[in-house]
């Protein structure tokens, strides 16, 4: 008895009293009130010889604890009553798409978008090789598996919870449960209600009756949604005739509609194709052989666009809003669905002094000349909005062959000596950052401006129209003005051409194109010195983007088409939100307008009234020795408007002719578009003014040798057999510049009006007369 006593009341009979037993005659209510009454003795005993710390941990456990609990109980009666309360949809019960609309800034319409229907099919007329590759594409177990994937929805919930890119993880089961509500937002009631809906889907349906209603639901892009719908608008035939590899051109859109739609990305397309094709034969419904020698179908063109409301022009508008819209989590299946009406950032007015431009400019062309394409783009500096957006006809081109292809934001040519500014950019911002073994360098230092010039064991050589303005000692700001391609050449390769690149893309210039691959590099992801005069592929869009921050002072915002969109219903579903970050100095974005406000009066096409205005012209030749051109681009802003103007044969082989059949040059057919769409949107806006002064202003006494050879890098779009020495960059003492001396172009060649050009710092301190030079 007394070791059970020891172990009842303690061990420790000093430290704790013993207590008597409970009277064995007291009623049962009395004894459990003692026993109770001594446990909470107990327990006090126990807490005062605790520690503060050990007190405090134990409240937050047991405070946790019951914070658990409650979320426990709530998270079941949620469940519980979403299953309850949940029905579960067929497809002929599903609302279909409503009409979205696309407005301009104003609120006025530009396009109304939304008038595919939808045919519902049974399961029996879908081929078996087209339903497995819906399978292989979205949900390999999907006859395996129950209705909800776990391991996929749990992947997908920390996809939410990170923030990272929204992923494929659901089943189709799901997938179909939450295309029945219309909405793709990340909250936790739409993805219990998904949940239960699935599992009431599993449970009342069978498998082909889930994927019946799932193939009659999904959206497969072009405007299209089901299987039967998209069977038409990619090759034009009922659902029931295809064979296993269209309908795995089918099943590969699904994960992305817009971006694997073999008509805006086919290299993607194709490469999700396989993918496909491969799940196919990793379930067993093909032999390896058969997909190893399976080909890829012909596609449908992308003819949506007349069904959809936005053909021509606006189609692509339209889909650069649907881009962007996608960029911040709004799908295009969302803007069908909930019939969003979405406010862009495109002017009227701009917009119709565009397309205005290019009809007048191109309206009378020669035969020689009708293989031209050409995109115009207009930004607004300050925010970064699209005001114009021209990528091409999107039907018929100048020469009567079909042309789809958007020219002002999806594809992209070199830019020639429109590129120079950034090269300049660089240099300027080394020497005002002080950047180790950099020379300081301004607009106003003497460097080599020879017609030909050495760079890495290349010679390089200004265009041929260009000798009688080169010289073996000019300022930065004549060789930006007479647009000398081995000053810049060498200037980039003194910089770095990997700097180059960067301060471009910090400018405007996209990292990626348009099909994901890295711009201003070689396939072996090299940059060379050749990006000093624009040897690398850029988009009119970036560069009307580009040349806008140094309208804005050196601050970039990116070019953006969506102002707002809202629903049916009125309720706000996106709004844009401004973002800018300081690219480069505002000393720098200064002195590099300097240099180019000469360049449009120089050239031709100065602005009405004189306007200030800053621009460079660039042109792109076809291989090295070849006196023809392939591209054409001008480029220019003011305070209030930035536009880029490209015109081309759209490749690398074929040549582009001026209107008396000699070589195209950036300042003719751009040159021109660009004033007339500038003079037009700005007919009734301010005259703003532009830089007057140079503000870096570094000595030039520096001297320095020719760069170092490294690797093989690419050759300028123009050069020449002549032999010439190797150059050094800068020269001291420099020489007097020499006075260019004009060639007399061509008798069929109009020839521009001179201007006089007189600013201080640009070209010394005396007012001369220049005839306006061929501007590569």
């Amino acid at each position: 008895m007394a070791d059970k006593e020891r172990l009842r009341y303690g061990r420790d009979r000093r430290t704790r009293k013993a207590k008597p037993p409970v009277d064995p005659n007291a009623s049962r209510w009395e004894r459990i009130r003692v026993r109770h009454k001594r446990r909470r003795a107990a327990k006090k005993r126990r807490l005062a010889a605790m520690s503060r710390r050990r007190r405090i941990l134990r409240r937050f456990g047991i405070t946790g604890t019951w914070i658990l609990a409650l979320l426990t109980v709530g998270v079941v009666s949620l469940v519980a009553m979403f299953y309850v309360l949940s029905d579960v949809p067929r497809p002929e019960t599903l609302p279909l798409p409503q009409v979205a609309t696309i407005e301009y800034s104003d609120g006025s319409t530009m396009a109304r978008i939304g008038t595919v229907n939808r045919t519902i099919v049974s399961l029996d007329k879908v081929p078996e090789a087209v339903r497995y590759a819906v399978i292989a594409a979205e949900d390999r177990n999907f006859y395996s598996e129950p209705g909800v994937s776990i391991k996929g929805t749990v992947r997908a919930a920390m996809t939410d919870l990170t923030g990272g890119d929204t992923q494929g993880g659901s089943s189709i089961t799901q997938q179909y449960a939450k295309n029945a509500y219309l909405t793709d937002a990340r909250t936790l009631s739409r993805k219990l209600k998904e949940l239960m809906i699935a599992v009431k889907l599993a449970r009342d349906y069978s498998k082909n009756q889930i994927l019946e209603f799932y193939l009659n639901t999904v959206y497969f892009g072009r405007g299209t949604y089901g299987i039967q719908a998209a069977s038409q608008a990619y090759f034009g035939k009922d659902v029931s005739q295809l064979d296993a590899a269209e309908g795995a051109v089918l099943a590969a859109s699904l994960r992305a509609p817009s971006y694997y739609d073999p008509a805006v990305n086919p290299a993607q397309a194709k490469a999700r194709w396989h993918y496909v094709i491969d799940g196919m034969a990793a379930i067993g419904k093909l032999t390896k052989q058969q997909a190893a020698t399976m080909k890829y179908p012909t596609v449908r063109s992308a003819t949506n666009e007349q069904q959809l409301g936005a053909d021509g022009w606006k189609y692509f508008i339209y889909r650069q809003v649907v881009a962007d819209l996608e960029a911040h989590g709004v799908s295009e299946a969302e803007i069908n669905q909930r019939g969003l009406s979405i406010r862009t950032t495109i002017d009227r007015k701009a917009q119709a002094a565009a397309l205005s431009a290019i009809r007048t400019t191109f309206s009378d062309l020669t035969r020689k000349q009708r293989n031209y394409k050409n995109a115009l783009t207009a930004v607004n500096p300050a925010t970064g909005a699209v005001l114009a957006y021209y990528g091409g006809p999107n039907g018929t081109g100048y020469d009567g062959k079909p042309d789809y292809n958007d020219y002002a934001g999806v594809g992209a040519r070199p830019a020639g000596s429109s590129f120079k500014p950034f090269t300049l950019a660089t240099v300027l911002s080394q020497t005002l950052n002080k950047t180790k073994d950099k020379p300081r360098l301004t607009i106003s230092s003497h460097v080599d401006g020879s017609q030909c010039v050495k760079i890495e064991g290349l010679q390089i050589c200004n265009d041929p129209s260009d000798a009688p303005y080169s010289g073996s000692s000019v300022t930065i700001a004549y060789a930006m003005k007479y647009s000398l391609n081995t000053t810049f050449d060498l200037l980039a390769a003194q910089a770095g051409p990997d700097n180059v690149a960067k301060t471009a893309h910090a400018m405007g210039i996209a990292t990626t194109d348009s099909h994901g691959n890295p711009t201003l590099v070689d396939a072996d992801g090299h940059t060379g010195f050749g990006i000093g005069i624009g040897d690398y592929a850029v988009s009119p869009l970036d560069q009307a983007s580009a040349f806008g921050t140094l309208a804005n002072g050196g601050r970039s915002t990116a070019p953006y088409f969506v102002q707002s969109a809202t629903d049916s219903t009125g309720k706000l579903v996106y709004r844009h939100k401004k973002a800018s970050h300081r690219a480069i100095d505002s000393k720098v974005a200064n002195d590099v307008t300097l240099t180019l406000e000469p360049i449009a009066g120089n050239s031709g096409f100065g602005l009405d009234g004189g306007r200030r205005s800053a621009a460079k012209t660039g042109t792109v030749g076809i291989g090295t020795n070849s006196p023809k051109n392939s591209d054409a681009w001008t480029v220019g802003f003011t305070q209030q408007v930035s536009a880029a103007v490209w015109a081309g044969s759209g490749d690398s082989t074929h040549a582009i002719y001026d209107h008396y059949g000699n070589a195209e040059y950036g300042r003719d057919l751009p040159g021109r578009t660009w004033k007339l769409f500038m003079d037009t949107y700005l007919a009734d806006k301010a005259n703003l003014p532009l830089p007057d002064t140079q503000q870096i202003g570094a000595a030039n006494t520096a001297r320095t040798t020719s760069p170092s050879p490294t690797k093989t890098a690419p050759s300028s779009t123009a050069g020449s057999s002549t032999p010439a020495p190797t150059s050094s960059i800068i020269t001291t003492p420099p020489p007097v510049t020499p006075t260019p001396t004009p060639t007399t172009p061509p008798p069929t060649t109009p020839t521009p009006t001179p201007t006089p050009t007189c600013r201080p710092g640009l070209l010394g301190s005396t007012c001369t007369s220049s005839p306006a030079p061929p501007a590569p």
